[in-house]
């Protein structure tokens, strides 16, 4: 595995974006139902919950796919549930996700599991568990090791979760080690319950861990020699990497070369669910973009401290993420831009570069930007600073502040770098970038662009792409400004955009 600590762990999540992975395993629906507490019940030496709210999310390897899209990754599952409305809940869930599920089996007769926590004022009292977790078998268990093997071979990283529910059988891992993939990760309750081939990393517990090596079992992790346990797990799985996740405390890996150790943070009343799921995701993707395991340890405790601060399974976000990270010279980032340019070029690929305002974001926008990405490798967003915006649109726009505009063009999964001019005209950006498709909007059909030389010039070619009808940001503006009562405050404030400030 080589190494990559040297460059910024901000590059390294901004790297995710668009990283094509597979998860493969034992997927559940997490159920939490919340109420207070207030008195004993008089029949039983039990708390008396009101005031309920239940509240539901893919659990388990879902989970791990729910975190690995939130960090921006283009994300197919692979799983067997039941043929049963819970499976149909799991699923929509997983769509809101955006994560790929038409590679899941649906087993009639099979209950898809549930995990049901009941929590009093914060605490949790019980937790209940439902649902079939025995091996697959015959046809079932062919089909769903044919469908990793065929995923595998087309995406970046295999991303293996074995909770000991049924899916992750013996025929599954041969599956996936035949394939010879070099980026598989296997996070496993039992991490020796089978047999392995290439593995790039497994990344169990200290509790997992030492069960796995038949150790006695210390809960305190503070008191695990887990550079030893790594090594010896490593021994054993023939994985190149172990990284032994020590809850607070952090995270030891151990490689080839190296035993790493990866200091934690502590969190005030921390709620774990998932947040092995979350360093999961970031050490994989981070792996997946060639990053050592320091960085990608450091980026997984990163995550997993994020996971625990919140409560219930929430995965993490590219922007939450970016955001606990040192602020990077803005050298660094440019750098990063150019590197990935060059990256995208050598391996034959097409770099599409579009501009605008883009002004208060709407359908319309997200339709030009996702069609964009599609036809290239990487898409570059030039943006109109505030005072290119107000040359461009006039004195009273943007109305959105350039910060802003910047934060969410960067939120969406089509976008891979957004980079703010100041000119009247992206002409000096696009001869930087170099991009061989610029792709404009409708609404420029027939007109002679002000940047088309410069397009021509670095060998490019000018594609326009049909608007969605009735969508448009100088609309809406005009619109709202025209209300009753509004007009004045909203002109106000726009001629003042230094004024606003945000929560």
């Amino acid at each position: 595995m080589s190494s990559a600590d040297g460059q910024g762990l901000a590059a390294l999540v901004r790297g995710y974006k668009g990283r094509r992975c597979v998860v493969v395993g034992d997927v559940m629906l997490d159920v939490f139902e919340r109420g207070r507490a207030a008195r004993l019940a008089p029949d039983a030496p039990a708390p008396v919950l009101t005031n309920v709210d239940t509240t539901c999310s893919p659990g388990g390897a879902a989970n791990v796919a729910a975190n690995l899209s939130a960090l921006g990754a283009e994300v197919t599952l692979l799983a067997a549930i039941g043929d049963d409305p819970t499976g149909d809940q799991l699923l929509e869930k997983l769509s809101e996700c955006g994560i790929h599920t038409g590679g899941m089996i649906r087993v009639p007769g099979r209950a898809t599991v549930v995990k049901k926590r009941l929590v009093a004022d914060g605490a949790t009292l019980a937790r209940v568990d439902s649902g079939d977790k025995e091996p697959l078998r015959c046809a079932v268990e062919e089909d769903l090791a044919e469908r990793a093997a065929v995923l595998a071979e087309s995406d970046e990283v295999v991303v293996v979760s074995d909770y000991s529910g049924g899916t992750i059988t013996q025929k599954v891992a041969d599956a996936l080690g035949a394939t010879g993939h070099e980026c598989v990760l296997l996070d496993s309750k039992d991490p020796l319950r089978l047999r392995w081939q290439d593995l790039a990393a497994t990344t169990p517990n200290h509790l997992e861990a030492q069960k796995a090596l038949d150790l006695p079992v210390e809960a305190d992790p503070g008191r695990v020699d887990a550079g030893a346990v790594g090594e010896a797990l490593r021994r054993e799985t023939g994985a190149r990497a172990v990284a032994v996740t020590l809850a607070e405390e952090g995270a030891v890996v151990v490689d080839e070369e190296v035993t790493v150790r990866v200091d934690g943070r502590r969190v005030a009343d921390p709620d774990v669910n998932g947040a092995g799921d979350t360093f999961l995701a970031a050490f994989a993707l981070s792996l997946g973009g060639d990053a050592g395991v320091r960085a990608a340890a450091r980026l997984g405790v990163e995550a997993a401290t994020l996971a625990v601060s919140r409560s219930g399974t929430a995965p993490v976000g590219m922007r939450e993420l970016l955001q606990r990270l040192p602020a990077e010279p803005v050298a660094e980032r440019s750098g990063a831009l150019e590197e990935e340019l060059e990256r995208v070029r050598r391996s034959g690929g097409k770099v599409v570069f579009t501009n605008g305002c883009f002004d208060l974001l709407h359908r319309g926008h997200l339709f030009l930007l996702r069609e964009a990405r599609k036809l290239g490798d990487v898409l570059v967003v030039g943006l109109n600073s505030d005072a290119s915006a107000r040359r461009v649109k006039g004195s009273n726009r943007p109305v959105m502040l350039e910060e802003d505009r910047v934060e969410l063009l960067e939120a969406l999964p089509c976008v891979d770098h957004v980079v703010v001019f100041d000119e009247d005209t992206p002409e000096a950006l696009i001869r930087r970038v170099e991009p061989d498709l610029h792709v404009k909007g409708g609404d420029h059909a027939g007109d002679r662009l002000a940047e088309e030389s410069a397009v021509e010039e670095v060998g490019g070619e000018v594609i326009v792409l049909p608007l969605l009808p009735g969508r448009s940001a100088s609309a809406t503006i005009e619109h709202i400004r025209s209300s009753p009562g509004d007009a004045e405050a909203i002109t106000d404030e726009a001629a003042k955009p230094a004024a606003w400030s945000r929560p």
